[in-house]
């Protein structure tokens, strides 16, 4: 009874678009519409749905039926109603509750109503006798309504499956139902030709229009390709579910070109007609790349704008690609597609990938660019961007960044060569353009790699190995042994170790002084023709020497002087250059043997006779010139060919100023020199040791001989990388003949500090005892007691006697005996040195 007495009051008190029906037509899809929806009211029983007559002519309401996504239709009426052309018909959910919010709207109140889901639901609306369509709309609170406003459409002749013909109410009551949307705007615009994509494989490419389409302006004849030897189009149809796209078939497939395809009298489903429109498209029959046919060229990881990250790649080959076809990604290796489907990528031609498109055009608003999808963001501190060919599974290239390389100053980091390697920080810099970057430019840093690769350094790694260091990485396949020549030796076997270290290995133990080396080629293809490089031979005992010592450095920041710093020299002895690869200082070992133990080895050779000084660097300057050791002792010619700066980033060196152990190891530690210094070996009489080195007077005598060591005279305190100032020049050869040969001979302390006093025996070995006697027969000094030595040595006196005083001037007889160990037989030589002073 309740609903019947509501259809009466409407059908006598509501007159306006609704009468009794006379005759009515069967409607088209389209003729009536959901115009208006009231899903998510206040309170929630005042749902309405509004329908709109566009038909032309009288719709009869009794066989309209409605429904929610459920599909349990309802009739709009039931009685002999019809609602007019261009009127509008309101259904209820809740008289009161709507006649309360609406009082002056007629409306009508099906027997049963679907409650609408405030989350999103469908309103379905069909002719019910002849079970047509009429409208459905698939609704989402995104598209509007949400918040107690009704949801209207913008355009009754418009779409209905599309979010946007819909918008919130902006009516002051929050909804008009029974009149004309507050959001009214009708389209009178035409569809426009937004874009044209090919298919994959050219047969068939998808137009794209502003807005749906109606199907009746679609044919093959409304759409061709005005492009000579262009194929025709032969059917053209909307794709199913996306009204505003047509795809249209080809009668052959595309070939690499440009295009423009034109469409001719096509019309929107309001009935608006575009004459013509046309829009460009470009295909590609992409070639498939090979490895490093296409480099990662720029990289901008650490912007000022933390989302403005790009990626510029470029191809460097001769092939037209598809730039859509390859993949990047970071060190995750998530992979994603570096540009929509047959995107041509040219010869010469760069790539730019963004993260953040609104960021990247505001910097660079003159640069073509391609908003990747699915960025995965750069680490500041490093990694690695990858590059795919996504079809072949081929990698085409990966750059593993790291912060050293440059660009984490707000620049890019920029490839200098983009023949060059991707995995060497040398062939990578930061942007010196004023923008900060070259993003779709040539970089910056460009600079292609024309010269041959150059060998630096060469080296005896252990007795039948040997090592070339070229100036950058090479190609492997150009390194053959037959490409690497000794003087005296084969090399038999090669092998690339780091890009740019080629390992040799010998048939024999080298001896000379130089590797020739030919038809090396870097990564880029440069050849060399020819070069010679020194070779630096391994040290071995008594081949390299400890030759200076300060363990006890002046440190006073209030002296007006610079601080000095502890260092240990070194001296080549040989007449041919020696490896200074992977040397190491050790101390005393302890109980247990252990020793602390400093790397002071670098790659380089130490020349004959040249000096190599291994210093502690608290201010980490590794430039000699820069070097505290360098401001203490301004003479020291630390940047001479013949030394070698080995700075150690530390304090001190751990020397100890009551004496210590230091010992010299090559990389297979070895032990090529040992001395125990004692503070004892400076010169008695010295008012404070602080600040002056200990300098061995002969290179060639024992290490362990306090005779051999004295303190430096030098007015900084030290020579390092210098000859001593009490050094003893190099001798002659030891006598030939069992005998004695002292020289100087006069020798005073003053001038020459010590005398060389040199033997040679009948036989070996011999237990020595060395004697020295004034002329009156008495015994001043004993250099050696008991000491098993070979058939020739040397020893040195410092013209003191076993008291540490100086002797007085005059002759002195030098007593050595010699025991063989085996037999017992005693031999004495004996020989005069004259102890002298300078006269002024």
């Amino acid at each position: 009874m309740r609903s019947l007495l509501w259809g009466s009051i409407l059908l006598l008190g509501l007159g306006g678009g609704l009468s009794p029906r006379p005759g009515t037509a069967q409607p088209e899809p389209g003729a009536v519409v959901i115009n208006e929806v009231l899903y998510a009211p206040s309170p929630s029983t005042n749902e309405f749905i509004e329908l709109y007559n566009r038909s032309g002519g009288p719709i009869a309401l009794d066989e309209l039926a409605f429904a929610d996504a459920n599909r349990s239709y309802e009739p709009v009426a039931r009685t002999d109603t019809t609602v007019r052309d261009g009127t509008h018909v309101v259904l209820v959910r809740d008289p009161k509750a709507f006649t309360a919010a609406f009082p002056s709207t007629t409306f009508l109140t099906p027997d049963d109503w679907p409650a609408l889901n405030n989350g999103g639901d469908t309103v379905y609306l069909r002719h019910a006798p002849s079970d047509t369509p009429l409208d459905s709309v698939p609704y989402d609170p995104s598209w509007g309504g949400g918040d107690g406003r009704s949801l209207e459409r913008i355009d009754p002749g418009g779409p209905s499956d599309t979010d946007a013909n819909f918008a919130s109410s902006e009516a002051a009551s929050g909804a008009t139902p029974g009149t004309q949307n507050s959001v009214y705007a009708p389209d009178e615009t035409p569809p426009s030709l937004a874009r044209a994509v090919p298919s994959q494989n050219g047969d068939s490419i998808t137009v794209v229009f502003s807005e749906p389409v109606a199907p009746a302006s679609i044919s093959p004849e409304a759409f061709r390709l005005d492009s000579a030897d262009a194929p025709a189009i032969v059917t053209a149809q909307i794709d199913d579910g996306r009204p505003a796209q047509v795809r249209c078939a080809l009668g052959s497939p595309l070939s690499t070109g440009e295009y423009r395809l034109v469409a001719t009298g096509v019309a929107d489903r309001r009935g608006n007609v575009r004459d013509e429109d046309s829009a460009p498209l470009s295909y590609v029959v992409a070639d498939t790349p090979a490895p490093a046919d296409v480099v990662v060229s720029e990289i901008m990881y650490a912007p000022s704008v933390a989302s403005n990250e790009f990626i510029e790649v470029y191809n460097r080959s001769d092939k037209t690609l598809d730039l859509g076809a390859l993949q990047y990604a970071d060190d995750a290796r998530n992979f994603a597609p570096a540009a929509p489907p047959l995107t041509p990528f040219r010869p010469g031609q760069y790539a730019v990938l963004v993260r953040d498109e609104e960021a990247f055009a505001e910097t660079y608003p003159s640069v073509e660019f391609v908003a990747s999808r699915g960025w995965d963001a750069l680490n500041n501190g490093g990694d690695t961007v990858v590059l795919r060919h996504a079809p072949s599974g081929t990698p085409l290239d990966a750059v593993p960044f790291a912060a050293s390389w440059g660009g984490s100053d707000g620049r890019s980091l920029e490839r200098i060569d983009p023949r060059g390697p991707s995995d060497e920080a040398s062939n990578f810099a930061s942007s010196t353009a004023p923008d900060g970057a070259t993003p779709g430019a040539q970089n910056s840093r460009f600079a292609p790699d024309t010269a041959p690769p150059r060998p630096t350094f060469a080296e005896q790694v252990d007795s039948l190995t040997a090592a070339v260091v070229f100036n950058e990485p090479i190609r492997g396949e150009s390194v053959r042994p037959a490409r690497f020549q000794f003087e005296d030796v084969a090399v038999t076997q090669t092998q690339v170790r780091a890009d740019s270290i080629v390992r040799l290995s010998l048939s024999d133990r080298p001896t000379g002084e130089a590797v020739l080396v030919a038809e090396v080629q870097d990564r880029v293809g440069n050849r060399l023709d020819r070069a010679s490089v020194p070779f630096a031979r391994r040290p071995t005992p008594g081949t390299l020497v400890l030759n200076e010592l300060l363990f006890d450095p002046r440190a006073d920041d209030f002296d007006d002087r610079p601080n000095q710093v502890e260092y240990v020299e070194l001296r080549n002895l040989t007449d041919h250059t020696l490896t200074l690869t992977g040397l190491t200082l050790t101390d005393r070992p302890t109980e247990t043997g252990t020793a602390d133990t400093l790397r002071v080895g670098r790659r380089r050779g130490l020349a004959p006779g040249g000096f190599a000084v291994v210093a502690a660097a608290p201010k980490g300057a590794f430039t000699p010139q820069s070097s505290q050791l360098a401001a203490a002792f301004p003479d020291a010619p630390l940047g001479s060919d013949s030394v070698a700066y080995l700075p150690v980033q530390a304090p001190t060196l751990g020397l100890r100023n009551d004496g210590d152990r230091v010992r010299v190891h090559r990389r297979d530690t070895a032990v090529v020199a040992d001395v125990a210094y004692s503070p004892d070996w400076h010169t008695a009489g010295l008012a404070d040791p602080k600040g002056t080195a200990l300098e061995r007077i002969s290179t060639t005598a024992g290490a362990e001989a306090a005779d051999n060591w004295t303190s430096s005279t030098a007015s900084a305190g030290g020579t390092p990388g210098a000859p001593n100032d009490a050094s003893l020049a190099p001798p002659d050869d030891a006598p030939s003949a069992p005998g004695l040969a002292i020289r100087p001979s006069p020798f005073s302390i003053e001038q020459d500090g010590a005398t060389r006093i040199q033997y040679t025996l009948s036989a070996r070995p011999s237990l020595i005892r060395v004697r020295i006697y004034d002329a009156r027969g008495r015994r001043v000094r004993t250099l050696e007691e008991a000491r098993l030595a070979g058939r020739s040595g040397e020893l040195v006196w410092n013209g003191r006697n076993d008291a540490g005083d100086r002797v007085r001037i005059g002759p002195y007889v030098v007593l050595l005996e010699a025991v063989q160990a085996d037999g017992g037989t005693t031999t004495e030589l004996k020989e005069t040195v004259v102890v002298a002073r300078p006269l002024n």
